[in-house]
């Protein structure tokens, strides 16, 4: 994201959220982050998979809910928010079992996905997050161009992903958890560790391995 290779050393959080509607950066700024703090990334899409390989859906109805109704993704841009809305809030068991493990084990991760919620983080604590949004539709368009341009404009995947991402971030104020702006992009995974209020000119701590680079 900043184009160094440089390491800011363990953090003093256990587990950082990356959270934010799709096509918004999370995926690019948790890889950064992971590199720079030397920890690992978890997506929640991987959560998703495990769930729907070891369930059925009337165990969890809606977490298969996109299997079992392939169309729903065209409703109107409202109604596919709401669905969102509704697996992210059946996943939240699941991934709060997840943070706390890490922070049970003593043991820094950084998660990210679409269907993380602000939850248990707490700024200063153990668990802090931060929530990325972009209210621009034709960024978000170009966002989705850019990375699948096979698939052409995806306009109306560019509306659900502002609601959403809208949705998210007044979850994400009124927790207390900070909703920074993508661009620019440079900077961003300098402005979010800074967010979460973590140095990142921290010295590497005792025995952790420097072997950390960006491409």
């Amino acid at each position: 994201m900043n184009g160094t290779d440089e390491v800011w050393g363990r953090p003093d959080w256990r587990v950082l959220v990356v959270g934010g509607a799709s096509g918004m950066g999370k995926t690019g700024v948790g890889r950064a982050l992971a590199r720079r703090y030397g920890v690992p990334l978890v997506e929640v899409d991987d959560i998703v998979e495990a769930l729907l390989a070891v369930t059925l859906p009337e165990h969890l109805p809606e977490v298969h809910f996109w299997r079992t109704h392939p169309d729903a993704a065209r409703q109107a841009p409202e109604s596919v928010v709401e669905r969102q809305i509704a697996i992210a809030e059946a996943l939240a068991p699941a991934i709060e079992a997840v943070v706390a493990n890490h922070v049970g084990t003593d043991t820094p991760v950084i998660l990210e996905g679409d269907y993380v919620l602000p939850g248990a983080a707490t700024p200063g604590g153990d668990v802090r997050a931060v929530f990325l949004h972009e209210d621009d539709e034709a960024q978000v368009t170009a966002n989705y161009l850019h990375r699948e341009p096979e698939a052409g404009p995806q306009h109306h995947r560019a509306r659900v992903s502002v609601l959403y991402g809208r949705w998210l971030a007044t979850q994400a104020r009124a927790a207390g958890v900070p909703v920074v702006a993508p661009r620019p992009w440079e900077d961003l995974a300098v402005r979010v560790a800074e967010a979460v209020g973590q140095s990142t000119s921290a010295p590497l701590s005792s025995g952790q391995s420097a072997l950390v680079r960006t491409p």
